[in-house]
């Protein structure tokens, strides 16, 4: 692959990665109200839930899926159900009285894991996003397998970096989350962004 074209690709990808997405939006609600450790255990999830896209795209799924109305809008749905779901829960969790650290003992690695893979997994326009745009950048007369392998990595660590940074900037605010009044207002605003974004990825048109 010719280094401008690669460029080309980092800069697409970075500036993808860096959007508030659902993805972003969960490390950073988990950097807030879990902690560094678990919000890592997320990020892992979601970097895992990528590569499964990356997978199916690979296997022409996501083309498939771009093609079919039914299919792109069952999954949209699904996702945005569960943003919505996971956004009334988040509202809903109990405000530690002691100490902002109780709030972590509320969600449990496991169910970080996966709520951070549906998160990541359940976004049909990821993969579409893998589907469409890996192929503009890979060169038919070369080895693919290497390739693709570049560029998963490539997206697989801009988009872990952006990860990171949004999980580091919900945790500056642990001390703030101390007082009780403060954990609630968080928690109705992190409940609040991920319902939005469910209902945004809901009414979103079917744009390829």
């Amino acid at each position: 692959m010719p280094i401008t074209n690669f460029s080309l690709f980092l800069s697409i990808t970075f500036v993808v990665s860096a959007s508030p997405g659902p993805v972003m939006l969960s490390c950073m609600s988990n950097g807030g109200r879990l902690g560094l450790r678990k919000a890592f255990v997320g990020m892992m999830a979601a970097s895992f839930g990528n590569l499964v896209l990356v997978a199916l795209s690979a296997l022409g799924l996501g083309f498939i899926i771009s093609q079919n109305d039914l299919l792109f809008n069952a999954l949209k749905w699904l996702g945005a159900a569960y943003l919505i779901f996971l956004g009334v829960q988040i509202i809903r969790t109990p405000v530690a009285i002691e100490s902002a650290n109780k709030v972590a003992s509320i969600s449990s690695i496991k169910s970080v894991w996966w709520s951070s893979f549906f998160i990541a997994v359940s976004n049909p326009k990821g993969l579409i996003y893998f589907g469409a745009l890996f192929p503009q950048f890979i060169n038919y007369q070369q080895p693919l397998a290497l390739q693709f392998l570049v560029l998963t990595i490539t997206f697989l660590i801009t988009d872990l970096m952006w990860m990171l940074i949004y999980a580091i900037a919900g945790n500056k605010i642990m001390l703030w989350l101390k007082a009780p009044k403060h954990q609630m207002w968080f928690n109705s605003i992190s409940g609040c962004v991920l319902i939005a974004a469910g209902v945004f990825m809901a009414l979103s048109g079917n744009v390829r």
